[in-house]
């Protein structure tokens, strides 16, 4: 798709939001305040201070609890339901979201594999894939912030970076409780409570969450269990310390526990036919030959996907008077556990236990101004290291006597250093420059690597990389609620090694640091005494050495780079409060995306599209809230989103290829009068879409492997709240 047809559709979407105004971006008024009941005010971190989301030149998607609540998003996979140019990918279940952000993406699922879009919880860099998505709770907003973050957040963050902020101690007595029961026998109980030990100054905060369903994929094998259920737990004890002197520390200690059934795969075979290499169909009923529907699979295996983290974070502030001292320590572990049955069938085709463990420490201490004075600025000092043990069994063809069991196993270690400063100086009222910098030194190390018996221990495989990161720009404001910047930024993810060799020594590579630069400018306007706000963005992306799995089969996976690539986009975001209790929101983004140059097993793949990079992705959102008498109030909300063609492999072949969409979500709650008790219900993909999340295909077993969302469900909730 040639820019000038990109244009054009975003001249068309201009027209279209007179009548009804995108993004997801400002979401409703919530006690703990993403926004402002009043003015559409939003508060957002994305540049590490509090400032208002206008104030900020970056593109970010900003979703408060209430908009959360609303929308019934409860995990990570959820969130670019009403996010523009997010997409995330699954292949395993919901605590393992892979994200795509402008295009931007890795299809590689290995363990020991880093995205390049980041993943924080209160600021901290999760490395490990299987936490990215688990603390959906008790949660203050999402931030979304889309093109690369080098210069405050560091390597990895190519794509841009998702920061989840959960709510920090009110230093006041409240809680609240909601019991959820829905279809599939999907059960859940969460909560929160705060209790000050000492008032105004410190005070405890425990949150929880607690899920289980049935399976949403139907196993037809008399013999096996329904896949692709919900079991999570969850839990957060904060603690939160603040005196007089300008001093104020917030512990956060956390658990996950997920024992889920294994992703119920929506297998095809490729061979004649529909088959695979043992010659079956996975889509026939083997008992009675009758078409598998899209949430039905045969297979002989009932495996679970376990997960195991806890983690503490401690950020502490100190006032120093022109400045703050800011130290953010952390500690984050866990295991996981996913035993696959790969061909989807009830024979022994394929069958992958994946199992690791993980440690990551990181530790950030950064001075920032504290606003007064034309020039504010952030430095700051950033260490990460994190510890991966792998271990991965593979039955082929049936195992012994046909094929030896494989046991692929390695350690790996990662360690990353970093200096930053980032900072605005404000030439006059109306115009102001901003940049920063940042120098990252990174090197990893993978050891001990073997896939017995066919491969004995390999010599160890390491890199080391400096890299500079960091933005300019300009920022101009000719009125008190229009904003115009425009800026260049560089993006750099770490080399990588590829964890997915298993027939071949040779597989076993390091892969060079992929680097991004990007042009962007952008326009935050709020009109009509801020009824409407009115967000705008274009940008131009030059991509160098991207990273990717290029699977030949299952013994054969090549961790390469790509030549060169183009990216180009907009984003348009807006919100329309016409009347008190009345909003509409949503979000637009469109791509053109291409393959400069690509040379794969000997193909030439130049001018095809990326990775998850749909030409366009649409999310519309309305609330009402009407009082009834003295009775209470109604809310009613209603969320759509829509999501073009794309692909999940370079090669653009129909077999990757998932047709566009549509997923609708629907809530209606009663609050009465005090707003202490709530009864809602609400539906979740009423189009019933089952289109891929994830495709991955192995030529070696004449196997496609994809996985569906959750079907079409319903459910009612019941919430008290205490103050």
């Amino acid at each position: 798709m040639e820019f000038r047809k990109l244009r054009r559709r975003a001249l068309m979407a201009l027209c279209a939001s007179a009548a009804f105004t995108p993004a997801a971006a400002w979401a409703q008024s919530d006690s703990n305040g993403a926004a402002s009941p009043d003015d559409g005010t939003i508060i957002v971190t994305a540049q590490k201070r509090e400032q208002r989301l206008q104030d900020v030149p970056v593109s970010v998607t900003a979703l408060g609890s209430a908009q959360l609540e609303a929308a019934g998003i409860d995990s990570g996979t959820e969130i670019a339901r009403q996010t523009p140019n997010l997409r995330v990918s699954v292949l395993g279940d919901e605590s393992q979201p892979k994200f795509a952000i402008r295009g931007i993406s890795t299809p590689e699922f290995n363990l020991n594999a880093i995205s390049p879009t980041g993943v924080f919880y209160d600021e901290v860099y999760v490395g490990s894939s299987f936490l990215g998505g688990a603390q959906i709770f008790d949660i203050e907003r999402v931030e979304v912030l889309r093109g690369p973050q080098g210069t405050l957040f560091g390597k990895n963050t190519t794509a841009g970076a998702i920061n989840f902020i959960s709510r920090a101690p009110t230093f006041r007595n409240e809680g609240e409780i909601s019991v959820g029961y829905g279809e599939y026998g999907y059960a859940e109980i969460k909560g929160a409570g705060e209790a000050p030990l000492i008032e105004d100054k410190l005070s405890v905060r425990f949150a929880f969450n607690v899920a289980h369903s049935d399976g949403y994929i139907e196993n037809v094998n008399p013999a096996g269990r329904d896949l692709s259920n919900i079991d999570r737990k969850a839990g957060r004890l904060t603690i939160g310390y603040k005196d007089d002197s300008g001093f104020d520390a917030t512990l956060r200690l956390f658990a996950v526990q997920n024992d889920a059934r294994a992703i119920g795969a929506i297998n095809e075979g490729l061979g004649p036919g529909g088959t695979n290499a043992f010659g079956l169909n996975p889509r026939l009923n083997p008992f009675d030959g009758t078409p598998l529907t899209r949430h039905q699979v045969a297979t002989d295996r009932s495996g679970v996907i376990e997960v195991r983290g806890r983690g503490a974070i401690l950020t502490m502030n100190k006032d120093l008077g022109g400045v703050t001292l800011t130290s953010i320590s952390s500690y984050i572990g866990g295991r996981f556990l996913n035993l696959v049955d790969g061909d989807g069938t009830i024979a022994p085709l394929l069958h992958i236990d994946f199992g690791s463990k993980t440690e990551e420490y990181s530790q950030d201490l950064r001075l920032s101004t504290n606003g007064s004075g034309p020039f504010n600025a952030i430095v700051g000092l950033y260490h990460q290291r994190d510890d991966i043990d792998i271990e991965t069994t593979y039955l082929l063809f049936g195992g012994p006597p046909v094929f030896p069991v494989l046991t692929q196993s390695y350690e790996q270690a990662r360690r990353s250093y970093a200096v930053y400063a980032d900072g605005t100086f404000d030439l006059s009222d109306a115009l102001a420059v901003y940049g920063g910098l940042r120098y990252t030194w990174d090197k990893g190390r993978l050891t001990n690597f073997q896939v017995a018996p066919i491969i004995p221990i390999q010599a160890d495989k390491s890199y080391r990389d400096g890299e500079p990161t960091g933005r300019i720009g300009v920022r101009l404001k000719p009125a008190d609620d229009i904003m115009l910047y425009g800026q260049f930024a560089r993006g750099y993810r770490s080399s990588a090694i590829n964890g997915g060799a298993l027939t071949n020594p040779a597989d076993l590579n390091v892969a060079n640091p992929e680097k991004l630069d990007s042009w962007e400018v952008g326009l935050k306007s709020q009109l009509f005494d801020r009824m409407l706000t009115f967000n705008a963005s274009a940008f131009l992306y030059k991509f160098r050495n991207q990273q990717f799995i290029n699977v030949v089969g299952i013994g054969t996976q090549q961790l390469v780079n790509a030549g060169r690539s183009e990216i180009k986009g907009i984003e348009i975001e807006a919100a329309l409060r016409p009347a008190e209790g009345l909003s509409f929101t949503a979000g637009l983004g469109l791509l053109d995306s291409e393959y400069k140059e690509l040379l794969l097993n000997g193909v030439d793949l130049s001018g095809n599209e990326l990775i998850e990079a749909p030409h366009r992705t649409l999310n519309l959102a309305a609330d009402y809230r009407v009082p009834v008498g003295a009775e209470g109030s109604l809310s009613f909300h209603f969320d759509a989103t829509n999501v073009t063609r794309q692909y999940f492999s370079a090669t653009n072949s129909a077999d990757f290829r998932v047709p566009a969409f549509w997923d609708l979500g629907a809530r209606i709650a009663f609050v009465e009068p005090s707003g202490r008790f709530e009864i809602a219900a609400y539906a979740k993909n009423l189009t019933d879409n089952r289109k891929s999340t994830g495709i991955q295909i192995d030529p070696s077993t004449l196997t496609k492997f994809s996985t569906v969302p959750y079907p079409r469900r319903f459910g009612v909730e019941l919430t008290a709240r205490f103050r």
